[in-house]
């Protein structure tokens, strides 16, 4: 039997138990009786008003006490795993992020690596920016992203057009020589916009890594979607390198859809914990919809 606090007293009202009532029930049919075990001793009652009564949310809150966070956990404790997974989209990012706390870091990262790129870029974004990301980035997976098909030519030149005039001379005489040194801005955008694509990538390829990185930084500042050619690896580098404390913190932004799989991978008696904070009026309502027959049950038993 589970050991629930009941609201004995209002269970009384409602039924109005007094000797009377209780010698009409001893008259009854035992097959239409139900028996309650408390720690106060056994209550005798009909069975169809019970089941009548268990299908009012509001009155089940009153006597199963699920204000109770215990007593949330009792019933959670006899769901099995599918009925339990149900109980968790009624959960907040919040109350579901909560969870995440159980699992190691290295977990942590690898679920976190499964996400939707657009998903953990937000997340990332949060406390670093794109130079967190590439000074932990090696450097063919930058080239890998300057190659990319999906890179277009007029991001590249807007970037250009927006360079400090020293910056991009600096950048030519790298890359040119000193024949570079007494030519201007559209000089140089004349030059570049002139590049056959393979020429144009190749300009590309030869920056320098500091010269790269900002680069792909203001690539990514004109068109934020260009993040999503990057390898959730190497965005989630910089994020999981930072205090746990910090990271749990950030979690809650994410979506429940997002935050959902990864609770369901914690062993069933942690979902379990997880899934006590639910509000108790919602849990009310999911009991007297999905789960009516396990509260007699266990009420019963």
């Amino acid at each position: 039997m589970i050991e629930l606090n009941l609201d004995l007293s209002y269970l009384s009202r409602y039924y109005e138990l007094s000797t009377q009532r209780i010698n009409q029930y001893s008259a009854e049919d035992p097959d239409k009786m139900v028996t309650i075990e408390t720690m106060c001793g056994n209550i005798v009652l009909d069975r169809r008003e019970l089941e009548t009564l268990m299908k009012h949310p509001s009155k089940v809150a009153k006597i199963l006490q699920l204000e109770r966070p215990k007593n949330r956990y009792l019933i959670l404790k006899n769901l099995n795993d599918r009925d339990l997974a149900r109980v968790l989209p009624y959960l907040t990012s919040e109350q579901l992020a909560w969870g995440l706390q159980y699992f190691t870091s290295e977990k942590l990262e690898m679920l976190l690596n499964k996400l939707p790129t657009e998903q953990l870029a937000t997340l990332v974004f949060q406390h670093l920016g794109m130079f967190d990301i590439l000074n932990l980035m090696e450097e063919d997976k930058m080239n890998k992203f300057l190659k990319s098909e999906k890179l277009q030519k007029k991001d590249v030149m807007k970037y250009f057009e927006q360079l400090d005039d020293e910056q991009f001379r600096q950048i030519m005489i790298k890359q040119f020589g000193a024949s570079m040194e007494d030519k201007g801005k559209g000089e140089y955008l004349a030059m570049i916009d002139k590049m056959n694509p393979d020429a144009f990538k190749q300009f590309l390829l030869g920056f320098e890594r500091k010269d790269k990185m900002n680069l792909i930084a203001g690539l990514v500042e004109i068109n934020p979607d260009y993040i999503l050619e990057f390898e959730n690896e190497d965005l989630a580098r910089p994020f999981m390198l930072q205090d746990k404390e910090k990271i749990m913190e950030t979690l809650p932004i994410l979506d429940p859809e997002f935050l959902m799989p990864m609770v369901e991978e914690l062993p069933p008696e942690l979902i379990q914990v997880v899934a006590t904070q639910i509000d108790p009026e919602i849990f009310a309502e999911l009991i007297v919809e999905e789960f009516p027959d396990l509260i007699m049950e266990m009420l019963t038993m």
